[in-house]
């Protein structure tokens, strides 16, 4: 049998090695193109960090974008692109998403779903939109989340408005995902129910001691 030449074996490791990239480099969508070397600077800070290949925990509704070097790019957009387990709704700052029928980063999907697997997150029909928020202006970039349901997956490009390019984009490891806790509040049926149990109560209470 002949003996596989280094070159052989040095190509399936260059393939191997570049996948990282190529899973953080975006396509073209909507009104937008895409550089094939778009560089990974855009990354949004939560609360924590979730152990999967979606990295950032945003266990609030507000979170923040920051940049490589924390430098604004004057006069560029910030897009926020969303994956959605289910139905994607509410709004970013108050703007409506615009639906999309896939997601717009390469790869992307992959992680994803492994993270949606991870943390218990049912995504039978995952639907994807984005948001343009307009200028960056000063960073960290503050974003409010109004409406969006948990498991939401968000990651941010910068794009300049003129020639419709993405700039820089959120590699998976620093995307986040929405997991705001609640704290449910009792219905009215309910409180009017354990205040009849407790009007019950002290009859009885009452009761024994006019007995005793």
């Amino acid at each position: 049998m002949r003996a596989l030449g280094p070159l052989s074996i040095l190509l399936p490791l260059i393939v191997i090695a570049s996948l990282p990239s190529f899973g953080d480099s975006c396509r073209d969508f909507a009104s937008y193109t895409c550089s094939k070397s778009t560089p990974n600077v855009v990354h949004l800070q939560g609360t924590g960090t979730t152990g999967q290949s979606v990295g950032i925990l945003l266990g609030t509704s507000s979170f923040t974008v920051t940049l490589q070097g924390n430098k604004a790019f004057a006069g560029d957009d910030l897009l926020i692109v969303a994956a959605a387990p289910g139905s994607l709704t509410g709004t970013l700052n108050g703007v409506s998403f615009s639906s999309l029928l896939s997601f717009p980063e390469h790869g992307a999907m992959g992680a994803i779903q492994d993270t949606w697997t991870g943390m218990g997150i049912s995504f039978s029909s995952p639907s994807f939109g984005y948001v343009n928020l307009g200028a960056i202006g000063s960073v960290p970039f503050s974003i409010a989340a109004n409406g969006v349901g948990n498991g939401t997956i968000l990651y941010a490009e910068i794009v300049n408005p003129q020639t419709g390019k993405i700039l820089y984009i959120t590699p998976n490891s620093e995307a986040g995902i929405l997991q705001v806790t609640t704290t449910a509040t009792p219905e009215p049926t309910s409180l009017a129910l354990f205040g009849a149990g407790l009007t019950g109560l002290g009859v009885l209470v009452r009761r024994k001691v006019t007995k005793s």
